[in-house]
């Protein structure tokens, strides 16, 4: 017999765990300077970030203006052995740059320990390299449909995290399409960039995926256009700064 999927609830927006938790993480990251271009951001939309190497999805968690459900790594929804070596291997080390060793394994091991609760209270939601993703998707239209955005990294990371970003995987577009297949709603996704190290987080006005369809762009030319969007943040607020 097929095992029942289990049913999707949509995150509490009471967490007292996680409220202990912040405090302590807003000693780690700091409050950054929030440039944005956009206004209020809707509630029915999709949120387009850098990673920021492994600091972004908790900075944007704590600082983002309008709280978001997230993606994230499926791994990272597993035991704690498939969390830790997920750490360990893939974050730490292939993406991150560190070296192997006790300390890697040991910040794997604790964070690995601690990582339920503090996903569970930034509203992360697994996604799949597989058929599994339909249910990502399923899940993310519920979430939109109850207004809470849905904030996405979709760069490619597998030779580590860049400042200019090289690529954008599609799965946001197809979130787009779905969701305006069912309700005739093109969600806005808004391009986010974040530097950690430079405290600085610029929100740009939203695009709408179906007016890049009416160009004639497919899922993955409609991906780069948002990649060069991101980038162009980089750019113009971030690399500039740095030069002056």
């Amino acid at each position: 017999m097929a095992k029942k999927e289990k049913e999707f609830k949509l995150p509490s927006r009471r967490q007292p765990v996680y409220g202990v938790v912040k405090v302590f993480m807003r000693m780690i990251f700091k409050r950054p300077q929030i440039i944005n271009l956009a206004g209020e951001i809707a509630d029915k939309s999709i949120v387009l970030a850098n990673h920021s190497a492994k600091s972004g999805p908790p900075g944007l968690d704590l600082y983002f203006p309008k709280k978001t459900a997230k993606w994230g790594a499926y791994q990272m929804f597993g035991n704690y052995a498939s969390r830790k070596a997920y750490l360990r291997d893939i974050l730490y080390i292939q993406k991150c740059g560190c070296k192997k060793g006790f300390g890697t394994s040991f910040k794997a091991s604790v964070l690995g320990a601690l990582n339920p609760g503090i996903y569970k209270g930034m509203w992360m939601m697994p996604t799949y390299p597989d058929a599994r993703f339909a249910k990502t998707l399923r899940n993310s239209a519920k979430l939109l449909d109850a207004n809470i955005p849905v904030m996405i990294y979709p760069e490619n990371s597998n030779e580590g995290y860049k400042d200019v970003l090289t690529e954008f995987f599609p799965g946001f577009v197809m979130l787009a399409e779905k969701y305006y297949r069912a309700t005739g709603v093109d969600l806005p996704v808004y391009p986010v960039y974040y530097s950690v190290k430079k405290r600085l987080m610029i929100i740009d006005k939203p695009l709408y995926v179906q007016d890049m369809v009416k160009e004639g762009l497919d899922r993955y030319q409609i991906a780069e256009r948002f990649c060069n969007e991101v980038n162009r943040l980089y750019y113009e607020y971030v690399q500039d700064k740095e030069d002056k």
